[in-house]
């Protein structure tokens, strides 16, 4: 019985493992949708940003589906925030809850008009998901990111490097080796009217699985104000490699934001 078992975990190990790193990535990867860039200003004193939406991702052998994707930030001050995501993964016939992503972020040197704006990040991914399932990583990652972010009128760059420590989980009773990751992106948002923005970005992460494919692709989208508290925003992407070498063939994100103060801060 032992010997049958062993060779079942060892054929469900490599469709596991597909599944971690396809939900690395199929989740926002630290950072509030729809790209994978994050910008630097916080959310306001005492208020709540509240994100939701749905993210498609086909990495070649596999979909993944985040239905919903959802994350709540809080401003604890106008520089520093906190922040808390979590995801319902369809994959593979599989569904369930994925990991879950706690986070803060703080505001090293507001913009002026003379300097960028500076912000550092810290994130710490929660196994919360199965990970025989393919709904989870297996293992905590912890992310830490320097973000900066200029407007020159109706333009706005942005730019963040990262890096990740990558925990090696055991996966079917066998430890996976797993290696530090780094990233790299640069986003663009152009005001086009007073609601909409359009975005695009190019971002780079290293496998964190040795022997694996680095990840270089692109995403464009936008961003629209329907209101002063609602907004709806999207994004669609690739990677730019030779047939689509590190992912994804196609990502797409759609979802809304709202803002709400927090009860307990009054009129």
């Amino acid at each position: 019985m032992r010997t049958i078992e062993s060779k079942r975990q060892r054929h469900l190990l490599p469709a596991t493992c597909a599944a971690a790193l396809l939900l690395c990535d199929a989740h926002p990867c630290f950072a509030p949708p729809p790209l994978v860039t994050g910008d630097v200003p916080t959310a306001d004193k005492g208020t709540f940003e509240w994100y939701v939406g749905g993210l498609y991702q086909d990495g070649g052998s596999a979909i993944s589906r985040a239905l919903p994707f959802t994350e709540l930030v809080y401003g604890i001050t106008e520089r520093w925030e906190v922040s808390a995501e979590s995801i319902f993964l369809s994959r593979s016939g599989e569904c369930g809850i994925g990991d879950t992503v706690l986070g803060t972020k703080y505001v090293v040197l507001p913009e002026t008009e003379r300097r960028p704006g500076v912000a550092l990040s810290f994130e710490a991914g929660l196994p919360t998901g199965d990970e025989e399932r393919g709904l989870g990583a297996g293992a905590p990652e912890y992310e830490f990111r320097a973000r900066a972010q200029k407007t020159f009128g109706w333009f706005t760059p942005i730019v963040n490097v990262g890096y990740t420590i990558v925990e090696e989980p055991s996966i079917g009773g066998v430890r996976e080796e797993r290696r530090n990751t780094w990233r790299a992106s640069f986003a663009q948002e152009w005001e086009v009217t007073k609601r909409t923005k359009l975005l695009s970005e190019i971002y780079g992460k290293t496998s964190d699985e040795p022997g694996g494919a680095d990840r270089l692709a692109a995403q464009i989208g936008f961003k629209h104000k329907l209101s002063s508290r609602l907004r709806i925003h999207g994004a669609v992407g690739t990677s730019l490699r030779d047939h689509a070498k590190g992912g994804p063939d196609l990502r797409a994100y759609l979802g809304m934001r709202l803002d709400f103060d927090a009860p307990w801060m009054g009129n």
